[in-house]
């Protein structure tokens, strides 16, 4: 029986599994974060170590393809090199994606349409017949609007600009100091200058827990988050001149667990695309990788 090992690298964990040709789930590994764009070496090791896990439970005869979605695989010669490193332990045919074409595969298949991933980043990705492609994906020095990282850091700015104006901290900057075990602005810069992508993007979750009580600073970043991810989408569309009815597949824990999030992505894309619809699935990325083998075979996805 064919298998397909499929990993799923995304900024907070990887999540590795070994399927079979219909994407029934045989084994399962879990690691830390696997984007190289933040740490080259610690994402390579928690890559390796899935990997291992995973050829570990089955063996690699019946393996065909290992495929990797990966954050940050179209920065630079990220993923030429991740799979060159990932090379030496085995010798199987190693497939290396942006994260969010592996999760568009695990959802809309051979469709035309359009993948937008918000969780600890931000990306779309689209295809149209044989055209592809993406807005957002910048990481998180140069983009990821809407993500968790980017209201996180949204509402420690405004932590910040409340202590240079001598103001006392709101609500919300009192709850920031207070998850990160801070008093001042001295703890929130060393926090954030001292920690990874993922930890950061944490606080998005006291955000959360400020707008369920009704503040009006934090349901306005969660706002302005849906609104950013809906002009990425919208322009993304328009790029790949996907005009009628299109799909729109929805990824990420800010796009599928928060309310506020999702229904002004939905109302800001509607005012441009009134007949889009829309997936919302907890399938997990991962397993986009037996759609992607078939793809590749077929000659409509290239990886090289």
């Amino acid at each position: 029986m064919t298998r397909v090992i499929g990993i799923d690298a995304g900024g907070t964990k990887i999540q590795g599994l070994v399927l079979d040709s219909e994407k029934n789930i045989l084994f399962q590994s879990l690691s830390g974060h696997g984007n190289p764009t933040v740490s080259f070496d610690e994402a390579l090791t928690n890559l390796s170590s899935v990997i291992q896990q995973c050829l570990e439970h089955t063996s690699s005869d019946e393996v065909s393809h290992i495929v990797i979605g990966m954050a940050g695989a179209e920065s630079g010669n990220l993923a030429h090199r991740i799979r060159m490193e990932l090379q030496r332990m085995t010798s199987l045919p190693i497939i290396v994606l942006n994260d969010a074409t592996l999760a568009y595969f695990s959802l809309i298949g051979n469709q035309d349409g359009v993948m937008t991933i918000a969780g600890t980043g931000s990306i779309c990705y689209g295809r149209n017949g044989k055209q592809e492609g993406t807005t957002g994906g910048w990481g998180h020095l140069l983009g990821d609007e809407g993500s968790a990282y980017h209201i996180a850091i949204e509402a420690c700015k405004q932590a910040s600009m409340e202590m240079d104006s001598g103001k006392p901290p709101s609500p919300l900057s009192l709850d920031i100091l207070n998850e990160i075990g801070a008093s001042d602005g001295k703890g929130l810069k060393g926090f954030i200058y001292s920690s990874v992508k993922g930890e950061i993007a944490k606080l998005a979750k006291v955000v959360h827990k400020q707008a369920e009580a009704g503040n009006e600073s934090a349901l306005l970043l969660f706002k302005n988050a849906g609104e950013q991810l809906a002009r990425q989408t919208t322009t993304l569309m328009e790029k790949l001149q996907i005009t009628a009815k299109p799909v729109i597949a929805l990824k990420g824990s800010v796009l599928e667990h928060n309310v506020v999030v999702q229904s002004t992505f939905k109302e800001g894309v509607s005012e441009r695309f009134p007949d889009a619809s829309y997936i919302i699935d907890s399938t997990s990325p991962a397993t986009g990788a037996v759609d992607v083998t078939k793809a590749i075979r077929e000659g409509r996805l290239s990886y090289e």
